[in-house]
């Protein structure tokens, strides 16, 4: 016998959200090869709703709590942005929330045009982390939320960190299982993502035994990493590794790391971020220095903990003055000239800051808070991207016709897709399997200028790559979506 399952949303009276409640986080950047500054923030988005559905004729109301915490791109000559990569909540049936969230994302070559992430989509018990690339190639590599992506441009390869705390990645090895913390994703090898579907499948030459932090920029052959609660150094790629920190885990007590490499002749220097970035919270902590010192007796290493009683600390480094930092404690920002022997207050902020990104060969500083993106040139702050002050935004005409990736992608059954108009047209929006052959018309009218959202649900169809194509005003776009079950 079938049950009618009914799925009701429905906002309360009280559910907008205020400027108060929204606010940034986590600043990244890059310089591309004009070398304009590319930010890229999240903004996290709260929303309080009831949610109701009826089952076996019964009603049944909950409260829930689904947010927006997406990426966003400024480009800061063009002072536009728009939204990069997506990380939500979705709901599904049963009022049950689905969070696809980015736990990792970085760029290839330094281009934004080549982002890849990493999502994680937890659903009850069940659960799944997925590596996607810009070009939209997709591997399942298991449960476990990744700790570290990078990417190593001598092998055009990307290394994907398992996190220290829960191995993942498998190998055979003789007679049993050999376990590993890393392994290496090389972007030119097709036939990878076509064999190999899962992280257990993956070949053991490609692994690495110790869990990658970070790949050093300057040189891109040495890794720095944890292996059982040591912290290591290889200097070729992963293969062999050396124990320059034994017990570092356990010292600084670190549950998960992000990691700003830097390299100075003849004394390496490293700093890694014990973060804990909740959502709601936003707080960070512990910023250790790592550096290599020489004398007559040889060469040793000697981790610090920078601003030591402070809290929620950010850091940036000044790449073309490696000697010189910025680091934040709550509303306050420092500068040190001396790897932070020593440092000097040089802003203050109303509201807490949540990122930093320092501009190299200039006196140009990007400050993130919680309300502000400010730019800071000659120690003056000018806030140049504020919190939205509304729930509602005034929505933008597009200047051209464009299809979005759909999200989530890998899916199961429902996903929804984005496209954007630049007038009113008439809009084609048809999905078909890898050899061609039509599987669904999901739009074939005329649709309104600016952003069109569809659901498109996948129920009645089998696992697999599909096609999805838009024709609008002359323009033919298509983009690939897979759907997993």
């Amino acid at each position: 016998m079938k049950y009618l399952l009914t799925f009701l949303l429905m906002l309360l009276c009280g559910s907008s959200i205020s400027a108060q409640e929204r606010y940034f986080h986590e600043l990244k950047g890059l310089e591309d090869s004009s070398g304009t500054t590319q930010l890229f923030y999240r903004l996290y988005e709260p929303k309080n709703r009831t949610c109701s559905y009826q089952e076996y004729g019964q009603t049944y109301t909950t409260n829930i709590n689904p947010y927006k915490n997406h990426i966003y791109h400024l480009d800061t000559e063009l002072n536009s942005d728009s939204v990069i990569l997506r990380d939500y909540v979705q709901l599904s049936g049963f009022c049950q929330e689905i969070p696809y969230k980015i736990e990792s994302y970085t760029f290839i070559d330094n281009k934004v045009t080549k982002p890849v992430a990493i999502y994680e989509s937890i659903y009850g018990l069940s659960g799944s982390a997925t590596l996607e690339t810009y070009d939209e190639n997709i591997f399942q590599i298991g449960i476990a939320n990744p700790l570290g992506l990078n990417f190593q441009k001598s092998t055009n390869s990307l290394i994907v960190t398992s996190p220290i705390h829960e191995i993942v990645i498998k190998a055979v090895s003789g007679y049993g299982a050999t376990l590993k913390k890393t392994y290496r994703f090389p972007l030119n090898q097709d036939s990878l993502w076509n064999q190999k579907s899962y992280y257990d499948d993956y070949p053991d030459s490609l692994l690495i035994d110790f869990s990658v932090l970070g790949v050093v920029d300057y040189n891109d052959d040495i890794f720095i990493g944890f292996k059982d609660s040591s912290l290591v150094l290889s200097y070729d790629s992963g293969d062999t590794s050396q124990v320059i920190i034994d017990n570092f885990f356990e010292k600084h007590s670190m549950f998960d790391a992000s990691f700003e490499p830097l390299l100075i002749p003849p004394s390496p220097v490293f700093y890694l971020r014990n973060k804990a970035n909740y959502i709601g919270n936003g707080v960070s902590s512990d910023i250790i220095r790592v550096r290599e010192f020489g004398d007559f007796a040889g060469s040793r290493w000697e981790d610090h903990e920078l601003l030591k009683n402070s809290e929620n600390k950010r850091i940036s480094i000044d790449y073309s003055n490696p000697d010189h930092l910025y680091l934040s404690d709550t509303t306050k920002v420092f500068f040190s000239e001396d790897y932070g022997e020593t440092m000097q207050q040089i802003l203050e902020f109303d509201e807490e800051v949540t990122g930093l990104y320092k501009k190299p060969d200039s006196d140009i500083l990007y400050v993130l808070t919680k309300t502000d993106l400010y730019k800071v040139e000659n120690g003056q702050p000018t806030s140049i991207k504020q919190v939205p002050v509304s729930n509602e935004e005034s929505p933008e005409i597009p200047n051209a016709v464009s299809l979005k990736q759909n999200y989530p992608n890998p899916f199961n059954p429902t996903t929804t897709i984005e496209f954007e108009l630049d007038k009113s047209t008439f809009t084609k929006l048809t999905v078909y399997d890898v050899v061609g052959r039509k599987v669904r018309e999901l739009v074939n009218e005329k649709r309104s200028a600016g952003t069109n959202t569809i659901e498109f649900n996948a129920t009645n169809l089998a696992s697999g790559v599909y096609l999805y194509r838009l024709e609008a005003n002359g323009v033919v776009q298509t983009k690939r979506l897979t759907l997993i079950k």
